[in-house]
């Protein structure tokens, strides 16, 4: 009966040590001359209120984007071109419907090794910060979500912030905060991925000179310049993301990405003397959702 239990536990440790799954290192391994390409869809679903008006703003935009790796430092911070092409958009504002459409735009990012978009054009965008009120992720193309310092496996969890200033020639200061984890391995397209999940939360208190924003943009939302007589524009509120990334376990690069979110934001416009807001005056508050899917093309 001893020699039966011992064989027993054997078996029962032997199995335990076979489905014992070994941390490994889940990051960005650009290379230079590294080029993938993708396909983008955006949607929001906004409520805009000023002057005692609530006005719904949707917007689903498509397009083809383009990642090309031109270098990489000895940090793993790789500077890359993102260009979307085919770009369409279709807006509606209050129950009227505009649809528009670009041939191609271009940004240059850099992108530490754990997904963080380090900035975007030169100026300093990371985390869940965008081009409109918590936009998150639309200021570089790319979508990624907060990948670990230290080898894990599925289950584990880790916490990382930032706090960023000067965001695009402004004052202020945005801390970004995210609680990841690791949730599984999945194969997409015959590639092993491992699947990454962050709960992003941006709290954010920015002030922007229209003087400084002049050639910044977006791939979705590309920068015409400031309006007529807008001298400056105060953001203030929270967003919120929720990206799952799948990551190739071998060539260590983004394969797909979804992203979920939310806003609550309120804008303030500095118009220059004897000049109106564009539509409004006083505060302008944006709430809602949105959601942006970056799938292999």
């Amino acid at each position: 009966m001893r020699r039966l239990a011992l064989i027993a536990l054997f078996l029962v440790a032997a199995c335990g040590s076979i489905n014992t799954v070994s941390a490994h290192t889940i990051s960005l391994a650009y290379k230079a001359g590294d080029t993938y390409k993708y396909t983008l869809h955006f949607v929001i679903n906004y409520t805009v209120g000023a002057q005692g008006l609530s006005i719904p703003l949707d917007l689903d935009a498509t397009g083809k984007e383009t990642l090309k790796v031109n270098s990489v430092d000895s940090t793993g911070v790789a500077d890359v071109t993102v260009t979307i092409t085919d770009l369409s958009a279709k807006t509606t504002v209050n129950g009227t419907t505009n649809t528009t459409t670009k041939q191609s735009t271009t940004v240059q990012i850099k992108v530490g090794p754990d997904g963080h978009v380090i900035s975007v054009n030169g100026n300093a965008m990371g985390g869940s910060s965008g081009t409109l009120p918590g936009v998150s992720d639309t200021s570089s193309g790319l979508v990624s979500a907060i990948l670990p310092d230290k080898p894990v496996k599925p289950g584990d969890t880790w916490t990382k912030t930032y706090d960023e200033t000067n965001l695009m020639g402004g004052t202020g200061k945005l801390h970004v905060a995210t609680d990841n984890k690791y949730l599984r391995d999945e194969k997409v397209s015959n590639i092993n991925a491992a699947v990454v999940e962050s709960k992003i939360t941006g709290d954010l208190d920015l002030t922007f000179d229209m003087s400084s924003l002049g050639g910044s943009g977006s791939p979705l939302f590309p920068s015409t310049g400031g309006s007529a007589g807008l001298q400056s524009m105060a953001m203030k509120g929270t967003t919120k993301s929720d990206v799952t990334s799948w990551i190739d376990s071998g060539a260590r690069r983004i394969v797909k990405s979804h992203s979920t979110g939310s806003v609550d934001m309120t804008l303030d416009l500095n118009m220059a003397a004897g000049s109106t807001s564009p539509g409004f005056s006083g505060p302008i508050t944006f709430k809602g959702t949105q959601t942006l899917d970056m799938n292999p093309a």
